[in-house]
Parts: structure tokens; C-alpha cells; sequence
């Protein structure tokens, strides 16, 4: 495992050549068909990560592999990887890119979990407040923890809006404690 921070900046330089390029969508399809190929094979994983394995024979592999089914740009950046010894980062690199893609295209992730399963009205009320607030076309990611009791938990990017019971209980505690 690869720290993050450094898969930020593979992905970033990623993204940067697929847009000079303008496959920017391609190269997302791209890293999904490697990551699914990846997961599908461990074998093929394990050799790719394996030190044992020399880096010309790592990059054989992957060519032989994804030569006719990705961009030149996504199979160069398999072959860095290779080159930095930084093979790790293959299945890491996706979510990254992700983001990036869709912070380009105005679309930013929201993670909201709330204690009940939200209703239609509900979600359609939510994802327009936050739209309004953050300026971008917003995706939920929902999850249900009935340990809120009630309310939500918004996570936008590094921002978190805790209007859940739990949190608000927590919050009188610490206020009545000090």
C-alpha cells in the first residue's frame, strides 16, 4: 500500500496528460477495465507487485494485456509505475483519478449518513441545499447508522456538518463537562 499523498500526485500527473490529450473519460474507462482485471486475477497482481518479478518483464505483461484495449496514455502510466516501482499504486490510482475528473466535470461526491434510509423527497432536498452550497453538481453517497438516533452526517470532501442527534448529544456533554 502506497501512501495516498503519492498516489494524489501519480493521479494528478495522470489526469494532467489525459486532458492536454483530451481523454480524459477514456483514461477513467481505462483505469476501471485495470482495476476490474486486477481484482479478477490476483495472480496477475501478485506478479505485477512481486520484486522478485524484473520491471521489463512487468511491463511485457501489462502490454500484452492492455495493449489494444487502452489509450497509449493509460498504458504509458502502468509502465511508470513499473519503471518507479510504484506497482501498488495500479489499483489505488482510480479513486483518485475519479475524484479529479469529477471535480473538473463540477461534480463533487457528498457523503451523507443518516440514521433512517432516506426517503425521495428527502434526498432530492438535501442534494439541492448542497448544490446550492457547494456551487457543483452533487452525488450522494448514502449510508444508514442507526447509532445517530437521529439526523445526519454530511461529508463533503474534508468538511463535515454533524446535525445528528448523537453528535449534538455529544456536543451538550462536552460543553456541560468543561
Amino acid at each position: 500500500m502506497i501512501e495516498p499523498r503519492i498516489v494524489r500526485r501519480y493521479a494528478s500527473a495522470l489526469f494532467g496528460a489525459a486532458s492536454k490529450t483530451g481523454v480524459v473519460d477514456r483514461v477513467e474507462s481505462d483505469l476501471g477495465l485495470v482495476s476490474y482485471v486486477f481484482e479478477s486475477s490476483p495472480r496477475l497482481a501478485e506478479s505485477v507487485e512481486s520484486p522478485l518479478v524484473p520491471s521489463s518483464r512487468k511491463r511485457d505483461i501489462l502490454s500484452d494485456i492492455f495493449r489494444d484495449k487502452v489509450h497509449e496514455v493509460t498504458l504509458s502510466y502502468l509502465s511508470l509505475l513499473v519503471d518507479k516501482r510504484r506497482e501498488a499504486a495500479i489499483l489505488q490510482t482510480e479513486g483518485e483519478y475519479i475524484q479529479l475528473a469529477n471535480a473538473a466535470r463540477g461534480i463533487v461526491a457528498v457523503k451523507v449518513t443518516s440514521a433512517v434510509k432516506l426517503s425521495e423527497g428527502e434526498e432530492a432536498s438535501l442534494t439541492a441545499k448542497l448544490a446550492e452550497m457547494t456551487g457543483k453538481t452533487v452525488y450522494l453517497e448514502k449510508l444508514v447508522d442507526a447509532s445517530l438516533i437521529g439526523g445526519v452526517i454530511v461529508r463533503i470532501g474534508d468538511r463535515v456538518i454533524d446535525g445528528s442527534i448523537k453528535g449534538q448529544l455529544a456536543a451538550l456533554r462536552d460543553k456541560m463537562l468543561s
